[in-house]
């Protein structure tokens, strides 16, 4: 069965009246064949924009995010059954990933995060110290390039010098 988590906005209500209502919705899941692995209470906030549910308008809500493992068939039944819900204002089901083993790393891989705001190319990859080849060239075709440079302003400066030797 595919991981699935339940966010859903309850009214603000008391506690003993909010208990009731996460009750409900994890009965009704749990009579549907799921098996819930979590909930989480995100505390009772300011909604981001008035939100309209059963011809009242709220502005203040109880978020709550409800992790459970469940068929596939029950994600349209059960968002239906919340809608109704008179006490859920906005109820969402989303599809969660699960990796059951996480990709080992690669053995040359720096596991470092990355400092993409850094100037410095090897802190890109976690560590002063770690020059990539690909870098090391770029460095490389930057010192000859400086190098060139300087040779041509000191040829400049000889052929100048030797203009004004002959005035």
């Amino acid at each position: 069965m595919p991981r699935y988590e339940l966010v859903m906005i309850t009214k603000a209500l008391e506690r003993p009246e909010t208990v009731t209502v996460v009750k409900r919705a994890v009965q009704s899941l749990l009579d549907k064949g799921a098996i819930v692995r979590q909930i989480e209470n995100l505390g009772e906030r300011k909604l981001p924009y008035i939100m309209r549910a059963h011809s009242e308008n709220f502005t203040q809500g109880r978020y709550f995010v409800v992790e459970f493992d469940g068929p596939t068939t029950l994600v349209g039944s059960m968002t239906q059954l919340l809608k109704q819900d008179l006490d859920i204002i906005r109820p969402n089901i989303l599809k969660k990933e699960v990796k059951l083993f996480p990709d080992p790393p690669c053995p040359g891989m720096v596991t470092k995060e990355p400092n993409y705001y850094s100037p410095n190319p090897t802190a890109w990859f976690g560590a002063e110290d770690v020059k990539l080849e690909k870098y090391n060239k770029f460095d490389k075709r930057l010192q000859v390039r400086k190098e060139k440079r300087q040779e041509r302003r000191e040829l400049r400066k000889q052929r100048e010098k030797e203009q004004q030797e002959m005035q």
